[in-house]
This record gives C-alpha cells, structure tokens and sequence, in this order.
C-alpha cells in the first residue's frame, strides 16, 4: 500500500471511531431516559458527554498527520469508556455490554495484522468480563458475558474476513490495471510508477539506472503475412523470453504495439549493454518467417541521459529509432 492509500486508509478509520463513538453515546442517551432509574445517575451522564466528545474529536482531527500508532489507543479508550459505563449503570449493565460489539467492529477493521487484531480483542474481552468481579449476581453476570465475548469475536472475524476479501481483490484489480492483457507483462501505467519509485530511490543512493526500449524487427510483415493471431502469439513468446532473461529486479514492460521496455535499476552503461546482448540472444531463439527474431534497441542511463522519467523515456525511444534506422541503412546495403 503506497503512502498516499495508507493517508487515505488512516483517515476513512479515524472518522469510523468518531462515528461508533457517537452511535454509542446516542444509544446510551435513549437508554438512560427509558430506564428513569436512580442508580443511572450522573456519572453515566458524564460518560454519555466523554463518548460525544471522543466521537467529535475523532471526526474532526487531521487524522493524515496523526500516526498510525494512536490507532492503537482508540480501542482502550473505547473499551475502558464502555466498561466505566457497564459499572456505573449497575443492574442495566448487561444492555450496555453489547457496546463492545462497536469496538469489536472497530478493531477487525482498523487493524490488518492479525496478531494485532487477536491482542486487541483480548483487551475488550476483559472489559466485558469485568462485571464478573463485582457484580453479586454472578451466574447471570457469567451467562450475559459467555454471551457477548463470543459475540465480539464473530463480529470481529465476519468483518475482518470481509475487510480482507476486499482487499485481496482490490489488489487483484490493481494488478490487473498494470499488465498488459495478452503478455502478462507490466503495461504503460506500470512503466510510469516503476520510473518514478526507482529514479526516486536511485537519487537518494546516486547510483545508475538503465531503460532499454526494445523494438520488433519485421513485425509489420509477420502480421500482414500470417495475421494478427501469429503477431500476438509472437509478442508472447518475446515477452516469455524477456522475462527469463532479465534479472529478478528487473521489469519488462509492453510500451505498445511491439514495443517493449526494460527498467534495470542498479545497471550503468556497460552492464545495460551486457544485457542488450543477452536479450538479443534470446529473442534470436525465437524463429519469425523461417529466420531468427531481431530487435532495435535503445538505451538510456539515468542520470546522464535524463533525470525525470519523462526525459530518460525520450533518450531511450531516440536511441532506439536511431539503431533502427541504422540497421535499415545495413539491410538496404545487403540487399543485391
């Protein structure tokens, strides 16, 4: 998850508290004038205000400059308000009880680990079973918290299983919006955050990046000969063949059409051409029109040949036009 959805994540959190925090007040407000009883006494009232200030204070605190570790705070407070409340109403303690059920919610989705989430959750387990300690009606105090804490870790299993399913597949569609469908590799999009991440990192580390960007010789002709499907099962097998021929940090790309992009972060020039040779070697494996596959490449080093993204891309794509027209000029030179 990059900075900018942990921002998002962070806040979206912090106001699901302020909103809990306020449904409990609200509750508790209603059932404190159907109860019009005398052991519900001021103390409630107070807790009644602190919940509608902890739900105020949680709705409108710039959560994106607050750290993730205050988070851990938010289901203790919660926790030790709802068990301040379960004491101070006395007999009414079991309605209140169902409270936690809101810091149980809270808990499954604030948290992704799930150790964190299980520690968490046995804090509001024991504040539920509080009651236990000084109540005198102790069976039913047992049987209402055998009810609850059970209770809390449903909801708190059924709402983080639902968190992670969301997840996972918003992952899966993620993914799926950075390949290119029909090789699998990366596509244009992830081109661009790839550039972005790894000449940010190799500014800090003042170390050299290589961008190739590969073009298919004769492609044109393979499809106007054999048809799109023989281009399209060409452009897979190159893809196959780039993808076990770079190195495991680096990242093949399909730029469009038959062009391809290779970032290899950690390369100079030297070893960016080592590399060339290799995926020439490779790609000469594959036969096109009964002879071996050929490419044009072109090569870009960061930070000489540019220091953004956007100007190491044209170096790359000049290059690569410039050895196409090279390798033109010797075909037509050949040709009898």
């Amino acid at each position: 998850m990059n900075e900018r959805a942990q921002i998002a994540r962070r806040v979206t959190t912090g106001r699901l508290a302020g909103i809990l925090f306020l449904v409990g007040a609200i509750a508790s407000t209603q059932a404190n004038l159907l109860f019009r009883d005398p052991s519900v006494g001021l103390l409630n009232h107070v807790l009644v205000g602190l919940a509608l200030i902890s739900g105020l204070a949680c709705l409108i605190a710039p959560w994106e400059r607050i750290s993730d570790r205050v988070f851990h705070l938010v289901p203790l407070i919660a926790s030790g308000e709802i068990a301040l409340t379960v004491w101070a109403v006395s007999d009414h303690g079991p309605v209140y009880e169902w409270f936690f059920v809101l810091a149980a919610v809270f808990v499954a989705y604030a948290f992704d680990s799930r150790r964190v989430i299980a520690t968490h959750m046995a804090h509001v387990s024991l504040a539920a079973a509080l009651p236990l300690l000084y109540r005198d009606d102790f069976t039913q105090v047992l049987a209402s918290t055998g009810v609850v804490v059970p209770m809390m870790w449903v909801a708190t299993a059924v709402v983080m299983h639902l968190r992670e399913g969301l997840v996972a597949r918003q992952n899966e569609l993620a993914e799926l919006a950075r390949r290119d469908p029909l090789t699998g590799t990366g596509n244009r999009r992830l081109l661009g955050e790839r550039l972005r991440y790894e000449l940010a990192r190799h500014r800090r580390t003042e170390r050299e990046l290589a961008l190739l960007v590969l073009d298919l010789d004769g492609f044109k002709e393979v499809n106007d000969r054999l048809g799109h499907p023989a281009g399209d099962r060409l452009l897979t097998s190159v893809a196959q063949a780039l993808s076990a021929t770079v190195r495991s940090g680096d990242t093949v790309v399909r730029h469009g059409g038959d062009e391809f992009c290779v970032v290899a972060p950690e390369t100079d020039r030297a070893e960016a051409q080592a590399l060339v040779l290799r995926i020439r070697a490779a790609l000469a494996t594959i036969t096109v029109l009964e002879a071996p596959l050929t490419t044009s490449v072109g090569v870009a080093i960061f930070p000489e040949d540019g220091p953004t993204p956007e100007l190491l891309l044209a170096a790359a794509d000049s290059a690569e036009r410039t050895a196409k027209s090279g390798r033109h000029r010797q075909l037509q030179l050949v040709r009898p």
